[in-house]
C-alpha cells in the first residue's frame, strides 16, 4: 500500500511541476508503458523487490495520467483572451460564503452565459446594493480577465491558488440595471447556505466583537471576518493551524461524539438489533466528524482526517486491524483520487508530513513516558520535522511556536473549541442563549490574545531564511530525518551538524562594482530593489489595499527575505501617490531601514526622513548613486500642482552599465532634466508607467536605453503602457518589458555583460508552471 501511494503521489508531483502540459503523444507513450509494466508484472519472477518496484512504477504512471487528464480539462475551461475586458451577461449561483470586508467577493458557478465563459468565476461586486448569499441565483453583467496574481521571487503564487480552487477567470460585477436576483435559494447549495446561516447566528450572538472571525473560523471554517493583524499574530507565533479546522479539532469532536454514542446499548430499540457500545461509538463518532468536516469547508487537512477516521471506524465496525502506515497511505490515495490538485496546497503537505513526524517521534520507544513528556516530545518533533516544508513553502519559521503552542493547543483543544461548538449550537437555537454560552471562549481568547501578541512582537519571533541551495536543503532533510528516527546519540549529533549549514547560509550577492536591479510585480504601482555587494536600496513600496494589506507585505518583504536581505540601507519613496508609497508603513515595520528619503509630495513622512534633492550622491561597493531630480528646498515649488513631476529621479552607475529610476515624472520634469543634461542609461524604468503624458520623444532620444521596463498592472484601467509610448521606446532601440506580462523583472549588471545584449530575467518565464498566464 505504501509503494502504491508513494508512486501515485510522485506521478501527481511530476505533472504539477511542469511549465507546460505535455502533448497528447506523450500520453499515448505513457499508456503503452503502463501496458508493458502490467504485462511484465505478471510475467516476472515473484520477488518481493521486483514486485514493489513494478507496483510503484505502475502507480506513478497512473498518477501521471490521472493528474494530466484533470489538469488538461481544467485548463480547457479557462477564459479565452478574446473575452477579456468585455461586458458579459452571465447567470448562475453564488457558490461560496462572500468575503465582505470591503466589497463582497465570492465564487460564482455559471449555468448560462451569452459567451463561452468558465464554469467557475471569482467575482468582486463594488458598491453592491446588498451582500449576495450562497445558493442565490443571479443574473449579472461582469467584466472578466484571466487568472492573475503577483509573480515575484519568494512571493505567494495566488494564480496557482486560483487554479487549484477551480477558478477559470476573475473579474468584477458592472453597475448595470440588468443585475438582478433570479432565485432566493436552491437545494444545490444547502451546505453553503447552512454555513452562512450559522455564521450569521454567531454574529448576532456576539455582535462586532474583535474575535468574531476567530469564532466563525473555529465553528464553520469561515475566517473572512478575521483582521489582517490577527493573521499576522497567528503566523508569527506558529499557531495558524489552530484556525484551520484540522485533524486535532475533528478528532476531538469525533472522540467526544463516540464517547456519547457508546451509550447506545442502553436504548431499548438498539438491543433487538444487536447494536453494542462499539456500534454506537462508530455511528456517533463518524457522523459528528463528517458533519463538522462538511461545515468546515472540506479543506485538504480536513479531508485527510475524515478519510482516516472513516478507515478507523470502518475497521472497528468489522473488527479488523490495520496499521497506521497503511491507513495513512490509503487516505493519501483517496484524497488524490478525489482532489487531483491536492498537492498544490501547502496544507496538504503540512498535514501528512505532521502525521509522519508524529509517527517517527513516537514509534520504536522502549520506555513509556508520562503525558507531559510525550506531549513535549511530539511538540518538539513537529517543530523540527516540519522545518524543511515550512522553509521551502514560506521561507520562515516561528521560533516562539513551541512556547505558543504549549499554551494554545491545550486551551483551544480542551476549552475554546468545545466552548465555541456548544455556544454555536446554542446560537442556532437563539442568539441570546448563544451569547451566554460563548462568553467563556471569548473570555479565554481575550485573556490569551495579549500573550500571543507579546510573543509575536519579540525581535526573534520569526526566523526568515533565504531560499537555500540544493545541497544545503538535502543536508537539512537528512539531518531532520536523523533527529526524528529513534537512534543512538552519534547519529543525532550528525543530524544536528547536517542542520547547521542552513543557519549560516547566505544568499549570493553581486560582486563589488556591479549591481542587480529588480522591478517587482506589484500590480498598478511601482517597487524596485537595487542590490550591490553589501547594500540594498528600495525605490518605492507599491500600493496599499482596502483589506489592510499592501504590496510591501505581499511582494517587497517576501522578495527581500528570499534574497537574504536583513536590513534596507536606504528606502527612497519617489512621491506621495498611493501606488508608490502605500506600503511605506508595512516595509518600515517589516525590516530595519537605516535611512529614508522621500519626495516633496510625501506629506506624512516618518520622523527622521530626509528629502530627495538634486546633486545628492553616494557610493556603495563601487556603484555610484546620483539624485537627478527634484531641486532642493528652494525648488520644491517648481511643480506646485503635480506630485508626479516632483518625483525623485535616481541614476545608478556600475562598471557594466547604468539604470535610471524615474518615478512618475511627466513632460515638464523631463524637459527640465534634458536642460541639465541627461546621460545615457542602459536600463530605464519608464516614467509614469508608460502614460502618454510622459516619455517624450526628446527624453527617449536622450536616454537611448537598451532595456525599458514598464511597471503596470495586468489589464489596468488606464491601458498602461500606452502602445504609442512602447513604440517610441522600441524605435529608439530598446527592448521593452512589462511587469503585468512578465512578473518581476531582474537585470544583473555584470562586467562580462554585453551592453547591447542585456540579460533580463522574467519571473513568469523562469519560474513558469503550466497554469501560469502567458
Amino acid at each position: 500500500m505504501g509503494a502504491v501511494a508513494l508512486g501515485f503521489l510522485i506521478g501527481h508531483c511530476l505533472i504539477h511541476g511542469l511549465p507546460h502540459l505535455p502533448a497528447l503523444a506523450w500520453l499515448v507513450c505513457i499508456v503503452l508503458a503502463l501496458a508493458v509494466l502490467l504485462v511484465g508484472r505478471h510475467c516476472a519472477a515473484r520477488k518481493a523487490r521486483d514486485f514493489s518496484i513494478a507496483t510503484a512504477s505502475i502507480a506513478a504512471l497512473l498518477g501521471i495520467v490521472w493528474a494530466w487528464g484533470h489538469a488538461a480539462a481544467r485548463l480547457a475551461d479557462d477564459l479565452s483572451p478574446a473575452l477579456e475586458g468585455r461586458d458579459l451577461t452571465v447567470r448562475g449561483f453564488i457558490a461560496s460564503l462572500p468575503d465582505a470586508k470591503v466589497d463582497p467577493q465570492f465564487a460564482f458557478d455559471v449555468v448560462d452565459a451569452a459567451a463561452k465563459v468558465p464554469k467557475r468565476l471569482r467575482l468582486t461586486w463594488y458598491r453592491a446594493p446588498s451582500i449576495p448569499q450562497p445558493g442565490e441565483q443571479w443574473q449579472l453583467t461582469v467584466r472578466l480577465k484571466r487568472r492573475n496574481g503577483f509573480a515575484n521571487p519568494g512571493g505567494f503564487d495566488y494564480e496557482g491558488h486560483l487554479f487549484r480552487e477551480g477558478f477559470g477567470a476573475v473579474g468584477y460585477v458592472r453597475d448595470d440595471d440588468d443585475n438582478r436576483r433570479l432565485q432566493v435559494a436552491t437545494r444545490r447549495y444547502v451546505i453553503a447556505r447552512a454555513r452562512a446561516w450559522i455564521g450569521s447566528r454567531i454574529a448576532a450572538a456576539v455582535g462586532d466583537h474583535p474575535m468574531l472571525g476567530v469564532l466563525q473560523g473555529l465553528a464553520i471554517g469561515d475566517t473572512s471576518a478575521m483582521k489582517a493583524q490577527q493573521w499576522r499574530v497567528f503566523a508569527a507565533t506558529g499557531t495558524t493551524h489552530l484556525m484551520a479546522i484540522s485533524g486535532l479539532h475533528i478528532g476531538m469532536v469525533a472522540m467526544l461524539a463516540a464517547w456519547a454514542g457508546g451509550g447506545i446499548v442502553r436504548w431499548r430499540r438498539a438491543q433487538p438489533l444487536g447494536l453494542t457500545a462499539m456500534h454506537g461509538q462508530v455511528l456517533a463518532g463518524l457522523a459528528a466528524a463528517a458533519i463538522y468536516s462538511v461545515l468546515a469547508g472540506m479543506s485538504v487537512p480536513t479531508q485527510r482526517t475524515l478519510v482516516m477516521l472513516c478507515i478507523y471506524f470502518g475497521l472497528r465496525w468489522w473488527r479488523r486491524p490495520l496499521a497506521i502506515g497503511r491507513s495513512l497511505s490509503l487516505a493519501l490515495l483517496v484524497i488524490l483520487l478525489l482532489d487531483p490538485f491536492a498537492t498544490l496546497a501547502v496544507g496538504a503537505w503540512l498535514s501528512f508530513v505532521a502525521v509522519l513526524v508524529i509517527l517517527m517521534a513516537t514509534a520504536g520507544r522502549l520506555m513509556r513516558a508520562g503525558m507531559i513528556a510525550s506531549f513535549s516530545r511530539v511538540q518538539w518533533a513537529v517543530t523540527i520535522g516540519l522545518l524543511p516544508v515550512l522553509l521551502l513553502s514560506f521561507g520562515n519559521l516561528s521560533l516562539v511556536a513551541p512556547v505558543a503552542n504549549v499554551l494554545a493547543i491545550p486551551a483551544f483543544t480542551l476549552l475554546i473549541v468545545p466552548g465555541v461548538l456548544v455556544g454555536t449550537l446554542a446560537a442556532m437555537i437563539h442568539p441570546s442563549l448563544g451569547a451566554l454560552l460563548l462568553k467563556l471562549p471569548l473570555l479565554l481568547l481575550d485573556a490569551g490574545w495579549p500573550v500571543l501578541e507579546w510573543l509575536a512582537q519579540q525581535p526573534l519571533a520569526v526566523w526568515h531564511a533565504p531560499q537555500p541551495s540544493l545541497p544545503i536543503f538535502v543536508a537539512l532533510v537528512a539531518g531532520v530525518l536523523l533527529l526524528m528516527l529513534p537512534a543512538i546519540w552519534p547519529l543525532r549529533l550528525t543530524g544536528v551538524l547536517l542542520c547547521l549549514p542552513i543557519m549560516f547560509y547566505r544568499a549570493p550577492t553581486p560582486t563589488p562594482g556591479t549591481f542587480e536591479l529588480t522591478v517587482l510585480d506589484v500590480g498598478q504601482g511601482l517597487a524596485a530593489v537595487v542590490r550591490t555587494h553589501s547594500h540594498t536600496l528600495v525605490y518605492d513600496t507599491g500600493p496599499s489595499y482596502q483589506s489592510g494589506r499592501s504590496a510591501a507585505e505581499l511582494a517587497v518583504l517576501p522578495f527581500l527575505r528570499y534574497r537574504d536581505v536583513r536590513s534596507v540601507d536606504l528606502l527612497m519613496v519617489s512621491h506621495g501617490d498611493q501606488d508608490h508609497s502605500g506600503g511605506l508603513s508595512d516595509l518600515l515595520a517589516g525590516l530595519p531601514v537605516r535611512a529614508l528619503a522621500v519626495g516633496p509630495s510625501v506629506i506624512k513622512a516618518p520622523p527622521g526622513s530626509t528629502g530627495c534633492e538634486r546633486g545628492q550622491q553616494w557610493q556603495w561597493d563601487g556603484v555610484w548613486f546620483t539624485v537627478l531630480h527634484p531641486d532642493g528646498p528652494a525648488g520644491e515649488q517648481t511643480f506646485p500642482e503635480s506630485g508626479n513631476d516632483a518625483s525623485c529621479v535616481l541614476l545608478i552607475r556600475g562598471r557594466a552599465g547604468s539604470a535610471l529610476l524615474t518615478g512618475d515624472i511627466e513632460a515638464d520634469a523631463e524637459r527640465q532634466l534634458l536642460e541639465r543634461g541627461l546621460p545615457h542609461a542602459t536600463v530605464v524604468v519608464a516614467p509614469h508607467h508608460g502614460s502618454d503624458t510622459s516619455s517624450s520623444t526628446l527624453f527617449v532620444a536622450a536616454v537611448r536605453p537598451d532595456v525599458t521596463i514598464f511597471s503596470t498592472g495586468y489589464r489596468n484601467r488606464w491601458n498602461f503602457p500606452r502602445p504609442d509610448v512602447v513604440a517610441r521606446w522600441r524605435a529608439a532601440g530598446a527592448r521593452c518589458y512589462d511587469t503585468g506580462a512578465s512578473g518581476a523583472i531582474s537585470v544583473v549588471f555584470e562586467p562580462q555583460m554585453d551592453a547591447a545584449n542585456v540579460q533580463v530575467r522574467e519571473q513568469r518565464h523562469t519560474q513558469r508552471r503550466y497554469w501560469t498566464r502567458q
